[in-house]
């Protein structure tokens, strides 16, 4: 068993395991795709707008050709209205061109339009330093050389492409002769490059250049934009280099797929291994469920075996009178132990159901002491173990207390104790009260014994239900619900379990239970065990309300041989007629069952006290039914009644409870 739990939780840390890599690795996998399409689809952007912006600004630059084409045909001699009809030719409105200029020499001397550009009229740029190594440079190359961006001297911020004009001379000699150039604003002449549209799609762009001063100038696009983060392509213009950088708007895309993609797995992962360990709880508690049955099947036949084979050989009529009285003892013996394990199974499926309740009651510790030594030492005897008991140190103190399981616990653990030492073996029981205060009392008990003691692997379980210790030497069996039963009922009562044993050294068993005082006087005022007179029953009449024939059989002969009077009734509804019709004060008691048709116990005692008779407040009605547990008896004075007597019935406690209850109504 223990090694068949270790692999399913060795199985279920594998799956986990498995399941958690498994998450990981398409998290990651899922986040390195992503990421590697998100950039891959940056790239190609990049190449298009990269080509998009560089065919425009070259297209409206070598516009400059149409103009210097002009000059030369005309040798250089152009008049405003010439030089005005070719520049309507080349400007475009709302296309960000700002002018068109004719500068002979590298002076601007005509420009159109010429609104907005008045300031330029005139200016030699080889004479303005910040732009003299630009028109330079375009003189050098014989190349359209771009200057800017920068701050136009019309004002604005644009660039200027200059492209440079060589005539000949009357001896055939090449000269520079000026410039014909385009003034272009930004960002207004990248419309057309459609650059905007980016940040529609999801992505964020800067165009920027680093000019001659090394200063880095964004032409367009977003400022904040970290380039490094971005992917960055050159846009070749004439004689410069701008660069346009493009990112994703959500870069944490890819990230976070990855991560919501792990935690999925896993979370999934979590599911499904919290259900497999569901059904392999369902699983192995079906098997507990069908081990149960069969070790409390084999358990039950055998008293049963025992009373139904003992009454068949009592009923031969050539027994002695002996031998008939040897056959009930072991029927009366089996009929016991069948109740035991009854009894041990409803307390035990109560307390797995969370429904056991405690009620305690003021006790005496002897008192409680004796009833739970007195069988022990008559179970002892028979197997002639020494039981050395001393509560020198435990003074008898009135506590509250759950008698019932107080008593479960020590009479499992001595009873245990018994059937597991051998003939002849000891058997140590000492009590002391370890700790006092004004309102409790701490109590350590010791139950040691030197029988066949425990595997060390059994002790790991022992408090586990339906578990046993299969040993050669052990000749004892049972539903291994003793120790289960004993855990349960201490921790009902908050108390503590200790245990040493080992194999075929003994067992200790060491029991701390804390209990609330009652005040010292209470044990004088405790009433003390009465020896009773049942003679004084006879006579009495007492109505019997029970549906089961062979019950109302026991009981109608149980009562008869005490001389007494016995009403019956099958059921509730009968059972309040019968009152109802006899003499008030007649009936001298009641026992009622509790479970019946037409009318149960419960609701037949409570229209008997409803009643107007006189002796319907008085009559003792006393419960007598297989509803043996402490809330049943709740329930039974709740409704009215005066006492409970359990099913099976103990004659004696039968008659104990009809004196006593008879007396207080008198």
């Amino acid at each position: 068993m223990k090694k068949k739990k270790k692999n399913l939780r060795q199985s279920n840390l594998i799956f986990l395991v498995v399941g958690i890599l498994l998450s990981l690795s398409a998290g990651f996998h899922l986040y390195a795709v992503l990421d590697d399409q998100q950039r891959s689809d940056v790239e190609k952007l990049s190449t298009i707008y990269t080509e998009r912006t560089e065919s425009l600004i070259n297209g409206i630059f070598h516009k400059t050709d149409v103009l210097a084409a002009a000059v030369k045909l005309e040798n250089g001699n152009i008049s405003q209205s010439d030089f005005d009809t070719v520049a309507q030719l080349v400007y475009q409105e709302n296309s960000g061109i700002r002018s068109i200029q004719y500068m002979p020499g590298a002076v601007v001397t005509y420009s159109y339009p010429i609104g907005g550009n008045e300031e330029v009229i005139g200016k030699n740029f080889l004479e303005i330093p910040e732009r003299k190594k630009d028109v330079l440079l375009a003189i050098n190359t014989k190349k359209i050389a771009l200057s800017g961006p920068y701050q136009l001297l019309q004002e604005g911020i644009g660039v200027v492409a200059r492209n440079p004009i060589f005539l000949y001379d009357d001896k055939g000699k090449e000269y520079f002769w000026g410039f014909s150039a385009i003034v272009l604003d930004l960002p207004d002449a990248l419309q057309d490059a459609q650059l905007g549209n980016l940040h529609d799609s999801g992505y964020d762009f800067q165009l920027y250049n680093i000019n001659e001063n090394g200063e880095r100038i964004v032409i367009a696009g977003d400022e904040n934009l970290d380039t490094s983060k971005a992917i960055c392509t050159a846009v070749e213009v004439p004689n410069h280099e701008w660069t346009l950088a493009i990112a994703s708007n959500h870069p944490w895309t890819p990230l976070i797929a990855g991560f919501g993609t792990i935690c999925v797995g896993i979370f999934i992962t979590i599911v499904l291994r919290n259900t497999m360990q569901l059904m392999q709880k369902e699983k192995a508690a079906v098997a507990a469920r069908d081990e149960f049955f069969s070790n409390i099947s084999h358990d039950m036949r055998t008293p049963l075996n025992a009373v139904l084979g003992f009454t068949k050989l009592a009923k031969d009529p050539s027994l002695s009178d002996a031998e008939k009285n040897m056959y009930l003892d072991k029927i009366e013996s089996s009929g016991h132990l069948l109740l035991d394990l009854v009894n041990d199974t409803l307390m035990f499926s109560k307390g797995s159901n969370g429904k056991f309740q405690i009620y305690p009651e003021p006790c005496s510790i002897y008192q409680l002491g004796t009833s739970i030594l007195n069988p022990s030492k008559e179970l002892a005897r028979s197997k002639n173990i020494h039981m050395v008991i001393s509560f020198v140190k435990c003074p008898d103190r009135v506590i509250l207390a759950d008698r019932l399981l107080v008593q479960k616990i020590f009479l499992n653990l001595i009873t245990n104790a018994i059937k597991y030492t051998p003939f002849g073996g000891h058997i140590w029981l000492t009590g002391e009260e370890e700790a006092i205060s004004n309102t409790t009392t701490h109590l350590v008990f010791h139950i040691k014994d030197d029988g066949i003691g425990m595997s060390e692997d059994f002790q790991k379980r022992m408090f586990e239900p339906f578990v046993q210790e299969n040993r050669a030497e052990s000749e004892f069996s049972g539903t291994g619900l003793g120790l289960a039963i004993v855990k349960q009922a201490v921790d009902l009562l908050h108390g503590t379990i200790e245990v040493h044993s080992q194999s075929n050294e003994g067992t200790e068993f060491i029991i701390q239970l804390q209990f609330p005082l009652l005040r010292e006087d209470a044990i004088s005022q405790m009433s003390s065990q009465q020896a009773f007179d049942f003679s004084s029953l006879a006579g009495k009449i007492v109505l019997v309300c029970e549906d089961n024939a062979l019950n109302l059989e026991l009981v109608l002969a149980l009562l008869q041989t005490k001389q007494m009077k016995v009403i019956t009734a099958v059921n509730g509804f009968l059972g309040v007629q019968a009152f109802e019709d006899s003499p008030e004060n007649e009936i001298d008691a009641i026992l009622m069952d509790l479970r019946m048709p037409v009318m149960d116990g419960l609701s037949a005692t409570k229209a008997i006290r409803a009643s107007k008779r006189a002796d319907a407040r008085s009559v003792p009605i006393i419960a007598m039914t297989a509803d043996v547990f402490l809330e049943d008896v709740q329930k039974c004075k709740a409704a009215g009644m005066n006492a409970h007597v359990a099913k099976p019935i103990n004659p004696e406690r039968l008659y104990e409870t009809l004196l006593q209850e008879m007396k207080q109504k008198k």
